[in-house]
């Protein structure tokens, strides 16, 4: 009988001891499972603050960029309103600086773009490409109305509505008129890109 009690009290320290084990251990996986959590956490915060730093400047440069290219085309749009302006004297069709200069900030713009395309998405560039190709078009006009009165100076004559002075005052309403409105609504569209 002895031994019965001997064994119920083997049994129940077996019991506690191995209670108080597996209480111990369940203790220390929790905490250490705690801890692994804790850190990964705190690795996820700091990849996620990285990030953000990342994107600010990112988008801080984007910004810049918008900036140069918008400051860049209202360059061209003046330079276009100065070579189609109607005050450029008696020899405007042999004056080749005003040309010059609005081909110069055209080219400029385009750079521009080339150079910085990955920060715009494809569409908006096509957008941009496309106002610069009125710009284009109002310098080719003006290059055409110069050609035209050389011509008329020759006592050639054009069909009403033909002439130089004509294509003067229709690139000048284009650029008054929709080369600023192309301006301004690229303006928007910067803006939306900047989220302002």
């Amino acid at each position: 009988m002895e031994i019965f009690w001997d064994f119920i009290k083997l049994s129940i320290g077996g019991i506690t001891i191995g209670t108080i084990v597996i209480f111990l251990g369940k203790f220390i996986l929790d905490k250490s499972s705690e801890i692994l959590l804790e850190n990964h956490r705190n690795k996820l915060e700091l990849l996620k603050t990285e990030h953000q730093i990342k994107f600010s400047q990112l988008h801080n440069e984007r910004g810049i960029i918008i900036k140069k290219l918008y400051q860049k085309l209202y360059q061209l749009e003046k330079s276009l309103a100065h070579l189609t302006s109607f005050f450029q004297g008696t020899e405007w069709e042999n004056d080749i600086t005003r040309e010059k200069s609005a081909t110069q900030n055209l080219e400029e713009a385009k750079e521009l773009l080339e150079l910085n395309r990955i920060y715009f998405p494809a569409e908006f560039c096509v957008q941009i490409l496309s106002s610069l190709e009125h710009f284009d078009n109002v310098i080719d006009q003006m290059m055409e109305a110069k050609n035209k009165a050389k011509m008329e100076k020759s006592k050639f004559r054009f069909p009403k509505g033909e002439g130089p002075q004509d294509l003067w005052r229709e690139a000048n309403l284009k650029v008054k008129n929709e080369l600023k409105e192309a301006r301004l609504s690229l303006a928007e569209n910067f803006r939306s890109l900047i989220e302002v």
